[in-house]
Protein backbone atom coordinates (compact mmCIF):
# COMPACT_ATOMS: atom_id res chain seq x y z
CA UNK A 1 0.00 0.00 0.00
CA UNK A 2 3.03 2.56 0.53
CA UNK A 3 4.22 2.08 -2.62
CA UNK A 4 0.71 2.03 -3.99
CA UNK A 5 0.66 5.87 -2.80
CA UNK A 6 4.16 6.79 -3.57
CA UNK A 7 3.21 5.42 -7.09
CA UNK A 8 0.07 7.61 -7.29
CA UNK A 9 1.75 10.68 -5.80
CA UNK A 10 4.74 10.40 -8.53
CA UNK A 11 1.50 10.78 -11.24
CA UNK A 12 0.41 13.86 -9.68
CA UNK A 13 3.97 15.32 -9.85
CA UNK A 14 4.39 14.14 -13.30
CA UNK A 15 0.96 15.64 -14.12
CA UNK A 16 1.57 19.24 -12.35
CA UNK A 17 4.98 19.07 -14.39
CA UNK A 18 2.83 18.48 -17.71
CA UNK A 19 -0.25 20.90 -16.92
CA UNK A 20 2.48 23.97 -17.29
CA UNK A 21 2.31 23.20 -20.80
CA UNK A 22 -1.48 24.12 -21.02
CA UNK A 23 -2.48 27.55 -21.93
CA UNK A 24 -2.08 30.10 -18.71
CA UNK A 25 -6.32 30.32 -18.97
CA UNK A 26 -6.99 26.34 -18.69
CA UNK A 27 -4.79 26.40 -15.73
CA UNK A 28 -5.71 29.38 -13.91
CA UNK A 29 -2.35 30.59 -14.23
CA UNK A 30 -0.11 28.72 -11.81
CA UNK A 31 -3.40 27.77 -9.71
CA UNK A 32 -3.60 24.07 -11.42
CA UNK A 33 0.49 23.35 -11.14
CA UNK A 34 -0.04 23.99 -7.82
CA UNK A 35 -2.70 22.27 -6.62
CA UNK A 36 -1.70 19.54 -8.86
CA UNK A 37 1.52 19.34 -7.04
CA UNK A 38 0.27 20.28 -3.33
CA UNK A 39 -3.34 18.29 -2.92
CA UNK A 40 -2.07 15.67 -5.21
CA UNK A 41 1.68 14.82 -5.18
CA UNK A 42 2.20 15.94 -1.67
CA UNK A 43 -0.64 15.05 0.38
CA UNK A 44 -0.58 11.39 -1.19
CA UNK A 45 2.73 11.10 -0.49
CA UNK A 46 1.82 12.30 2.87
CA UNK A 47 -0.98 10.39 3.54
CA UNK A 48 1.14 7.36 2.89
CA UNK A 49 4.25 7.95 4.51
CA UNK A 50 2.70 9.29 7.84
CA UNK A 51 0.99 5.58 8.01
CA UNK A 52 4.22 4.27 7.62
CA UNK A 53 6.17 6.30 10.32
CA UNK A 54 3.35 6.36 12.79
CA UNK A 55 2.87 2.67 12.49
CA UNK A 56 6.77 2.15 13.32
CA UNK A 57 7.21 5.05 15.85
CA UNK A 58 4.44 3.63 18.17
CA UNK A 59 4.71 -0.44 17.07
CA UNK A 60 1.08 -1.22 16.22
CA UNK A 61 -1.03 -2.80 13.73
CA UNK A 62 -1.55 -1.28 10.58
CA UNK A 63 -5.13 -0.55 10.39
CA UNK A 64 -7.92 -2.35 8.16
CA UNK A 65 -6.83 -3.02 4.26
CA UNK A 66 -9.52 -1.77 3.13
CA UNK A 67 -9.87 1.35 5.15
CA UNK A 68 -6.29 1.93 3.70
CA UNK A 69 -7.90 1.86 0.20
CA UNK A 70 -10.78 3.83 0.82
CA UNK A 71 -8.49 6.43 2.04
CA UNK A 72 -6.10 6.85 -0.81
CA UNK A 73 -9.17 6.26 -2.99
CA UNK A 74 -10.61 9.32 -1.41
CA UNK A 75 -7.53 11.42 -1.77
CA UNK A 76 -7.18 10.61 -4.91
CA UNK A 77 -10.55 11.38 -6.16
CA UNK A 78 -10.84 14.25 -4.17
CA UNK A 79 -8.07 15.78 -5.92
CA UNK A 80 -8.79 15.01 -9.31
CA UNK A 81 -12.61 16.17 -8.85
CA UNK A 82 -11.19 19.72 -7.62
CA UNK A 83 -8.75 19.62 -10.39
CA UNK A 84 -11.40 19.32 -13.01
CA UNK A 85 -13.92 21.09 -11.35
CA UNK A 86 -12.14 24.53 -10.99
CA UNK A 87 -10.78 25.26 -14.75
CA UNK A 88 -14.22 23.88 -15.71
CA UNK A 89 -15.74 26.37 -13.18
CA UNK A 90 -18.26 23.38 -12.30
CA UNK A 91 -18.88 24.25 -8.33
CA UNK A 92 -20.82 20.79 -7.86
CA UNK A 93 -17.53 19.05 -8.80
CA UNK A 94 -15.31 21.29 -7.03
CA UNK A 95 -17.14 21.00 -3.65
CA UNK A 96 -17.91 17.31 -3.75
CA UNK A 97 -14.10 16.89 -5.00
CA UNK A 98 -13.15 19.14 -1.46
CA UNK A 99 -15.73 17.29 0.76
CA UNK A 100 -14.43 13.68 -0.71
CA UNK A 101 -10.53 15.06 0.25
CA UNK A 102 -11.33 15.59 3.81
CA UNK A 103 -12.82 12.75 4.63
CA UNK A 104 -10.12 11.11 3.39
CA UNK A 105 -7.85 13.54 6.08
CA UNK A 106 -10.53 12.00 8.65
CA UNK A 107 -9.97 9.30 8.13
CA UNK A 108 -6.29 9.95 8.24
CA UNK A 109 -6.56 11.66 11.70
CA UNK A 110 -8.38 8.42 12.76
CA UNK A 111 -5.75 5.76 11.94
CA UNK A 112 -2.89 8.49 13.89
CA UNK A 113 -5.67 8.33 17.13
CA UNK A 114 -5.74 4.48 16.96
CA UNK A 115 -2.18 4.30 16.42
CA UNK A 116 -1.50 6.03 19.48
CA UNK A 117 -4.10 4.63 21.69
CA UNK A 118 -2.46 1.03 20.69
CA UNK A 119 1.03 2.21 21.08
CA UNK A 120 3.12 -0.76 22.29
CA UNK A 121 6.19 2.37 22.38
CA UNK A 122 4.88 6.09 23.21
CA UNK A 123 8.69 7.17 23.45
CA UNK A 124 8.65 9.23 19.81
CA UNK A 125 5.58 11.58 21.36
CA UNK A 126 7.18 14.44 19.15
CA UNK A 127 6.45 13.70 15.86
CA UNK A 128 3.41 11.96 16.34
CA UNK A 129 2.02 15.52 18.36
CA UNK A 130 3.54 17.09 15.30
CA UNK A 131 1.47 14.93 12.76
CA UNK A 132 -1.57 15.03 14.72
CA UNK A 133 -1.48 19.10 14.54
CA UNK A 134 -0.82 19.12 10.73
CA UNK A 135 -4.08 16.70 10.18
CA UNK A 136 -6.15 19.02 12.42
CA UNK A 137 -4.82 22.07 9.98
CA UNK A 138 -5.94 20.72 6.61
CA UNK A 139 -9.06 19.31 7.50
CA UNK A 140 -10.24 22.81 8.42
CA UNK A 141 -7.43 24.20 5.38
CA UNK A 142 -9.26 21.30 3.38
CA UNK A 143 -13.55 22.39 4.66
CA UNK A 144 -12.34 26.22 3.62
CA UNK A 145 -11.04 25.72 -0.13
CA UNK A 146 -14.14 23.01 -0.44
CA UNK A 147 -16.20 25.94 0.55
CA UNK A 148 -14.27 28.80 -1.79
CA UNK A 149 -14.17 26.04 -4.71
CA UNK A 150 -18.06 25.53 -4.16
CA UNK A 151 -18.43 29.81 -4.79
CA UNK A 152 -20.52 29.41 -1.57
CA UNK A 153 -18.58 32.67 -0.37
CA UNK A 154 -17.57 35.74 -2.38
CA UNK A 155 -15.97 39.86 -1.83
CA UNK A 156 -13.73 40.60 0.69
CA UNK A 157 -14.83 37.19 2.68
CA UNK A 158 -13.36 34.71 -0.29
CA UNK A 159 -10.18 36.61 -0.17
CA UNK A 160 -9.81 36.13 3.58
CA UNK A 161 -10.58 32.61 3.48
CA UNK A 162 -7.67 32.33 0.93
CA UNK A 163 -5.57 33.72 2.97
CA UNK A 164 -6.04 30.74 6.19
CA UNK A 165 -6.60 28.38 3.60
CA UNK A 166 -2.95 28.92 1.92
CA UNK A 167 -1.44 29.29 5.65
CA UNK A 168 -3.31 25.93 6.90
CA UNK A 169 -2.46 23.75 4.08
CA UNK A 170 0.95 25.22 3.40
CA UNK A 171 2.58 26.13 6.82
CA UNK A 172 0.54 23.76 8.48
CA UNK A 173 -0.07 20.95 6.90
CA UNK A 174 2.64 20.21 4.19
CA UNK A 175 5.40 21.69 6.41
CA UNK A 176 4.24 20.69 10.08
CA UNK A 177 4.14 16.94 8.59
CA UNK A 178 7.50 17.39 6.77
CA UNK A 179 9.29 18.84 9.90
CA UNK A 180 7.32 15.76 12.13
CA UNK A 181 9.01 13.02 9.67
CA UNK A 182 12.69 14.54 9.12
CA UNK A 183 13.35 13.95 13.39
CA UNK A 184 13.55 10.52 12.81
CA UNK A 185 13.61 10.31 8.54
CA UNK A 186 17.49 12.21 7.89
CA UNK A 187 18.99 10.10 10.53
CA UNK A 188 17.70 7.49 8.97
CA UNK A 189 18.88 8.48 5.59
CA UNK A 190 22.22 9.55 7.47
CA UNK A 191 22.60 5.93 9.05
CA UNK A 192 23.29 7.50 12.57
CA UNK A 193 21.83 7.97 16.01
CA UNK A 194 19.20 9.92 16.62
CA UNK A 195 20.24 12.73 18.47
CA UNK A 196 18.70 13.37 21.93
CA UNK A 197 16.86 16.28 20.68
CA UNK A 198 13.61 15.38 19.80
CA UNK A 199 11.91 18.82 18.06
CA UNK A 200 9.20 19.45 20.74
CA UNK A 201 10.12 23.14 20.99
CA UNK A 202 10.42 23.56 17.45
CA UNK A 203 6.73 21.96 16.71
CA UNK A 204 5.57 23.61 19.46
CA UNK A 205 6.76 27.28 17.82
CA UNK A 206 5.46 26.41 14.44
CA UNK A 207 2.10 25.46 15.84
CA UNK A 208 2.09 28.04 17.98
CA UNK A 209 3.22 30.52 14.87
CA UNK A 210 0.63 29.36 12.74
CA UNK A 211 -2.60 29.45 15.33
CA UNK A 212 -1.33 33.02 15.63
CA UNK A 213 -1.51 33.66 12.14
CA UNK A 214 -4.94 32.06 11.72
CA UNK A 215 -6.10 34.54 14.61
CA UNK A 216 -4.53 37.64 13.13
CA UNK A 217 -6.02 36.92 9.91
CA UNK A 218 -9.61 36.53 11.23
CA UNK A 219 -9.57 39.35 13.52
CA UNK A 220 -7.64 41.49 11.38
CA UNK A 221 -4.82 42.26 13.52
CA UNK A 222 -1.82 42.87 11.99
CA UNK A 223 0.67 43.06 15.31
CA UNK A 224 -1.05 39.30 15.97
CA UNK A 225 -0.52 38.26 12.39
CA UNK A 226 2.90 39.56 12.86
CA UNK A 227 3.49 38.02 16.11
CA UNK A 228 2.54 34.72 14.75
CA UNK A 229 5.21 35.40 11.79
CA UNK A 230 8.00 35.74 14.14
CA UNK A 231 6.91 32.44 16.29
CA UNK A 232 7.10 30.15 12.77
CA UNK A 233 10.12 31.79 11.93
CA UNK A 234 11.77 30.90 15.63
CA UNK A 235 10.27 27.33 14.86
CA UNK A 236 12.47 27.42 11.35
CA UNK A 237 15.20 28.29 12.81
CA UNK A 238 15.09 25.60 15.42
CA UNK A 239 14.78 22.95 12.49
CA UNK A 240 18.27 24.22 11.58
CA UNK A 241 19.37 23.27 15.02
CA UNK A 242 18.36 19.85 14.84
CA UNK A 243 19.55 19.47 11.46
CA UNK A 244 23.16 20.49 12.87
CA UNK A 245 22.83 18.45 16.13
CA UNK A 246 22.25 15.06 13.73
CA UNK A 247 25.49 16.51 10.97
CA UNK A 248 27.77 16.89 14.17
CA UNK A 249 26.79 12.59 14.75
CA UNK A 250 29.80 10.67 13.81
CA UNK A 251 29.34 8.68 10.32
CA UNK A 252 30.58 6.23 8.30
CA UNK A 253 29.63 7.27 5.00
CA UNK A 254 29.40 10.11 2.86
CA UNK A 255 26.07 12.46 3.00
CA UNK A 256 23.20 10.22 0.52
CA UNK A 257 20.78 12.56 -1.95
CA UNK A 258 17.82 11.94 0.05
CA UNK A 259 20.01 14.29 2.79
CA UNK A 260 21.25 16.62 0.62
CA UNK A 261 17.87 17.60 -0.39
CA UNK A 262 16.54 17.63 2.88
CA UNK A 263 19.51 20.10 3.93
CA UNK A 264 18.78 22.22 0.99
CA UNK A 265 14.73 22.01 1.68
CA UNK A 266 15.54 23.19 5.14
CA UNK A 267 17.36 26.05 3.89
CA UNK A 268 14.65 27.40 1.96
CA UNK A 269 12.25 26.76 4.77
CA UNK A 270 13.81 28.97 6.79
CA UNK A 271 14.68 31.68 4.53
CA UNK A 272 11.33 31.51 3.17
CA UNK A 273 10.05 31.42 7.30
CA UNK A 274 11.92 34.40 7.73
CA UNK A 275 10.85 36.42 4.80
CA UNK A 276 7.05 35.47 5.68
CA UNK A 277 7.66 37.08 8.88
CA UNK A 278 9.03 40.17 7.45
CA UNK A 279 6.14 40.63 5.17
CA UNK A 280 3.49 40.11 8.10
CA UNK A 281 4.85 43.11 9.87
CA UNK A 282 2.63 44.90 7.11
CA UNK A 283 0.11 43.25 7.30
CA UNK A 284 -2.52 41.30 4.63
CA UNK A 285 -1.10 44.02 2.01
CA UNK A 286 2.97 42.56 3.12
CA UNK A 287 1.69 38.80 2.54
CA UNK A 288 -0.12 39.47 -0.93
CA UNK A 289 3.22 40.72 -1.95
CA UNK A 290 5.13 38.03 -0.82
CA UNK A 291 3.47 35.45 -2.43
CA UNK A 292 5.63 34.68 -5.08
CA UNK A 293 8.56 34.42 -3.09
CA UNK A 294 6.34 31.93 -0.41
CA UNK A 295 5.31 29.83 -3.13
CA UNK A 296 8.92 29.76 -4.67
CA UNK A 297 10.20 28.61 -1.51
CA UNK A 298 7.72 27.08 0.39
CA UNK A 299 6.28 24.72 -2.74
CA UNK A 300 9.57 24.24 -5.25
CA UNK A 301 12.55 24.83 -2.63
CA UNK A 302 11.14 23.00 0.57
CA UNK A 303 7.55 20.58 0.13
CA UNK A 304 8.37 19.73 -3.62
CA UNK A 305 12.67 19.42 -2.79
CA UNK A 306 12.37 17.58 0.25
CA UNK A 307 10.00 14.88 -1.58
CA UNK A 308 12.15 14.50 -4.23
CA UNK A 309 14.81 13.51 -2.00
CA UNK A 310 12.78 11.42 0.13
CA UNK A 311 11.68 9.60 -2.62
CA UNK A 312 15.79 8.41 -3.49
CA UNK A 313 15.83 6.92 -0.41
CA UNK A 314 11.97 5.44 0.96
CA UNK A 315 11.55 4.17 -2.73
CA UNK A 316 14.47 1.63 -3.02
CA UNK A 317 14.08 0.61 0.54
CA UNK A 318 10.34 0.01 0.29
CA UNK A 319 10.95 -2.40 -2.87
CA UNK A 320 11.11 -6.29 -1.77
CA UNK A 321 14.23 -8.09 -2.83
CA UNK A 322 17.44 -9.24 -2.03
CA UNK A 323 19.67 -6.35 -0.19
CA UNK A 324 22.20 -6.37 -3.08
CA UNK A 325 19.56 -5.45 -5.19
CA UNK A 326 18.43 -2.80 -2.90
CA UNK A 327 21.82 -1.21 -2.69
CA UNK A 328 22.41 -0.93 -6.67
CA UNK A 329 18.96 0.75 -6.38
CA UNK A 330 20.15 3.35 -3.76
CA UNK A 331 22.99 3.72 -5.79
CA UNK A 332 21.35 4.90 -8.99
CA UNK A 333 19.81 7.89 -7.48
CA UNK A 334 23.24 9.38 -6.50
CA UNK A 335 24.03 9.39 -10.25
CA UNK A 336 24.87 13.02 -10.78
CA UNK A 337 23.43 13.77 -7.31
CA UNK A 338 24.94 16.92 -6.65
CA UNK A 339 24.43 18.38 -10.02
CA UNK A 340 20.92 17.39 -9.43
CA UNK A 341 20.99 19.20 -6.50
CA UNK A 342 23.05 22.06 -7.94
CA UNK A 343 20.66 22.84 -10.69
CA UNK A 344 16.90 22.65 -8.86
CA UNK A 345 18.17 25.02 -5.87
CA UNK A 346 20.61 27.44 -8.42
CA UNK A 347 16.78 27.71 -10.27
CA UNK A 348 14.68 28.10 -7.46
CA UNK A 349 17.59 31.08 -6.06
CA UNK A 350 17.01 33.31 -10.00
CA UNK A 351 13.00 32.00 -9.93
CA UNK A 352 13.05 33.88 -6.02
CA UNK A 353 15.04 37.04 -7.54
CA UNK A 354 12.70 37.27 -10.23
CA UNK A 355 9.75 37.48 -7.91
CA UNK A 356 10.96 39.53 -5.98
CA UNK A 357 11.87 42.18 -8.55
CA UNK A 358 15.83 42.19 -7.85
CA UNK A 359 16.56 39.88 -11.58
CA UNK A 360 15.64 40.96 -15.38
CA UNK A 361 13.00 38.59 -17.15
CA UNK A 362 15.64 36.70 -18.84
CA UNK A 363 17.34 35.31 -15.69
CA UNK A 364 13.81 34.44 -14.09
CA UNK A 365 13.38 32.33 -17.32
CA UNK A 366 16.72 30.88 -17.13
CA UNK A 367 15.76 29.68 -13.88
CA UNK A 368 12.54 27.86 -14.57
CA UNK A 369 14.57 25.84 -16.68
CA UNK A 370 17.44 25.11 -14.38
CA UNK A 371 14.78 24.07 -11.51
CA UNK A 372 12.79 22.00 -14.13
CA UNK A 373 15.88 20.33 -15.46
CA UNK A 374 17.19 19.57 -11.66
CA UNK A 375 13.41 18.35 -10.84
CA UNK A 376 12.68 16.57 -13.82
CA UNK A 377 15.63 14.36 -13.45
CA UNK A 378 14.95 13.66 -9.60
CA UNK A 379 11.45 12.49 -10.74
CA UNK A 380 12.82 10.93 -14.02
CA UNK A 381 15.18 8.70 -11.55
CA UNK A 382 12.03 8.37 -9.29
CA UNK A 383 10.27 6.25 -11.97
CA UNK A 384 13.38 4.91 -14.05
CA UNK A 385 15.36 3.66 -10.93
CA UNK A 386 14.88 -0.29 -11.44
CA UNK A 387 15.90 -0.16 -14.35
CA UNK A 388 18.88 2.30 -13.98
CA UNK A 389 20.03 0.28 -10.92
CA UNK A 390 20.69 -2.85 -14.15
CA UNK A 391 23.27 0.11 -15.54
CA UNK A 392 26.79 0.91 -14.39
CA UNK A 393 25.50 2.57 -11.00
CA UNK A 394 28.65 1.93 -8.97
CA UNK A 395 30.80 5.05 -9.20
CA UNK A 396 32.89 6.09 -6.07
CA UNK A 397 29.77 8.17 -5.32
CA UNK A 398 27.53 5.59 -4.74
CA UNK A 399 30.23 3.47 -2.89
CA UNK A 400 31.13 5.99 -0.57
CA UNK A 401 27.52 6.86 0.49
CA UNK A 402 25.93 2.86 0.13
CA UNK A 403 29.13 1.03 0.14
CA UNK A 404 30.69 -1.34 -2.23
Amino acid sequence: MTALYQTASRVWLTAAGLSLLLPASRRIGIWLPLHLALAGAISTAISGAMQTFMLALTATPAPPGWLVLTQLVLVTAGAGLIAIGMPTSTPWLTATGGAAFVAAMAILAWMLWRAWSKALNRRHASPMAGYAAAVAFVLVGGTLGALMGARGVGGDLYLHLRHAHVSLNLLGWGSITVVATMLTLLPTALRVRMPQRRGKVVLVLLTAGLLLQLVGWDAALTPVLAAGGIAYAAGALGLVALVVSVLRVERRWSVPLAALHMIAGVGWFVAGSVGLAWALLDGPSGFDAYRPLLLTAFVGGWLVQVLLGAWSYLLPMGRAGHPLERRRSLAAFEVAAPVQVLLLNSGLVLIAGRGGGWLAPGLGELGVVLAFTGAGLALVKAWAFPLLARGPVETERARAVWGG
